[in-house]
């Protein structure tokens, strides 16, 4: 008799790890609170398919991301969903000069294909609406459509068999069942991968030492598309997440975004944002840019994993018996998806 595995969270991560679990032959149930998938973090990105050149040198999130960005690329294609295959810029902000460099040589050690230093004339013949400057180009990164890949991978586990139940909430765990809103399920098997609700399902079954609290990214939209990659600055100390940066979209417009702050409700996502720091981005990064509008785009909250009120920076995955907690999931969660989901896998 298969193995009974249910997953609680029906965004990229739990889709993957619904892949991993129907391919060693268990019975598998996707348990999605909302009414659609993707409605929180997976859906309310940049969706840019990252690097993993911004994280800690040797964390298990700049792992993750490196093998997850091969992984993605393969998945794009066997699912059909468009992505561009851009590479992305890396520009120093007002006295970064000195950290241009530095910064190239410690991601030209990471095993991904080899970024390169473009000079402040090689950069203007490639991306003459840029302000000049030296820059480092990374390959790997590429932009994706998020809403199209969540439903794809979705519509090919059904076709697998994995059986996804939307609307359904889980209210409280005894032993080896999970009381939901549409009834009560057993498993052999249970993953929590809840996002930003991941901290209470894992206080459902005793882990009381996390929290997760939401850290907000608003985004505007550019009427133009006047770069051909997604442009980031060199990383700043100490922030929540990689600022704000230009991102061309897979149907032609360019994202602004996203900034970060914490707010209280996890379900919060009115715009606030005051375009005045985005517009300011623009007249940085494309200063001779002219007759150009922004408009409030979406806004997305970012899981942000407390153990015991400290910060923690990585992602963490827990085994405790039969249950395996994935923790603190934010970017580059979108592009480490498959790789988690073979961690998960290992760990079994």
């Amino acid at each position: 008799m298969p193995q009974t595995s249910v997953i609680i969270g029906a965004g990229i991560v739990g889709l993957h790890v619904a892949h991993v679990l129907q391919s060693l032959g268990h019975e598998v149930y996707v348990l999605e609170k909302e009414r659609f998938p993707a409605e929180h973090t997976s859906g309310r990105n940049s969706g840019v398919i990252h690097s993993g050149i911004f994280y800690s040198t040797g964390s298990f999130k700049e792992k993750v991301c490196i093998e997850g960005n091969r992984l993605t690329y393969e998945w794009l294609n066997l699912l059909k969903v468009p992505y561009l295959p851009c590479g992305k810029w890396v520009v120093p902000e007002l006295d970064q000069d000195n950290e241009l460099e530095p910064f190239f040589e410690k991601i030209r050690k990471l095993p991904i294909p080899a970024p390169k230093i473009f000079s402040l004339s090689e950069l203007s013949s490639k991306e003459p609406a840029l302000r000049p400057s030296k820059a480092i180009f990374v390959p790997s990164t590429g932009v994706l459509d998020a809403a199209t890949y969540v439903k794809s991978l979705m519509a090919y586990l059904e076709s697998k068999g994995v059986q996804i139940i939307l609307n359904c909430s889980v209210e409280d765990v005894l032993e080896n069942k999970l009381q939901t809103t549409r009834g009560e399920i057993s498993f052999d098997l249970c993953i929590n991968a809840a996002g930003l609700y991941a901290d209470d399902v894992a206080r459902m079954q005793g882990l009381n030492e996390y929290s997760i609290k939401p850290c907000r990214g608003d985004y505007y939209l550019l009427n133009k598309q006047p770069v051909s990659k997604p442009v980031y600055h060199l990383p700043y100390k100490n922030a929540h997440g990689l600022g704000v940066h230009l991102t061309p979209t897979t149907d032609g417009q360019t994202l602004l975004g996203p900034n970060a702050y914490f707010i209280e409700g996890k379900t919060d996502y009115q715009h606030r944002s005051d375009p005045d720091a985005f517009e300011k981005a623009v007249r940085f990064y494309l200063p001779n840019l002219s007759d150009f509008k922004i408009m409030a785009a979406y806004s997305g909250n970012r899981p942000k994993l407390y153990r015991n009120e400290e910060a923690v920076q990585d992602f963490v995955i827990e085994k405790r018996k039969n249950w395996i907690h994935l923790l603190g999931i934010e970017s580059p969660g979108l592009t480490s998806a498959p790789a988690l989901a073979k961690y998960v896998k290992k760990i079994i």
